[in-house]
């Protein structure tokens, strides 16, 4: 998704949510939450060690993190549809390991009703080099394809 595409995503879900839910979970609130929460509820083949910890051994402390939250691209634009829903909030890392390459993670954290969730889960998993963007499912298949590329610390 393109940075103007993201960005007017973003002023439309303000715009559309402004005094829901999104204030009930607030960006730090978001991103305490998984501070503390194990790689391994997230991806059982990761360890135990607290999530952020392990991204910063992941991407390296040269790696630029940029976080955002939003709606988790569940947001349809159409307000009847919409205000129906109980939508998703993400928590989202976007790491920037080179000029070149970069990877994103959005971690679903609550809903904009109910709020922080006891079972938060992957949203999306991305690798960019380049041209090309490859998909992961978990957390662990992007480990793998990063071994080989990781930056030198």
């Amino acid at each position: 998704m393109s940075v103007h595409r993201r960005f007017v995503l973003s002023i439309t879900l303000g715009i559309l949510l402004c005094g829901s839910a999104l204030a009930q979970i607030s960006s730090d609130q978001a991103i305490g939450f998984i501070d503390q929460l194990p790689a391994s509820r997230l991806d059982p083949a990761l360890p135990k060690t607290p999530f952020l910890i392990w991204l910063n051994e992941l991407v390296g402390p040269a790696a630029k993190i940029h976080w955002e939250m939003n709606d988790c691209n569940e947001v349809t634009g159409v307000p009847a549809v919409d205000n129906e829903r109980d939508i998703s909030v993400c928590i989202e890392a976007t790491i920037q390991l080179s000029e070149t390459q970069k990877i994103g993670i959005a971690v679903r954290v609550g809903s904009e009703r109910k709020g922080l969730s006891d079972s938060p889960t992957v949203a999306n998993v991305y690798f960019e080099s380049g041209e090309e963007i490859v998909y992961f499912k978990h957390l662990s298949e992007l480990v793998k394809a990063l071994t080989p590329t990781k930056p030198k610390q």
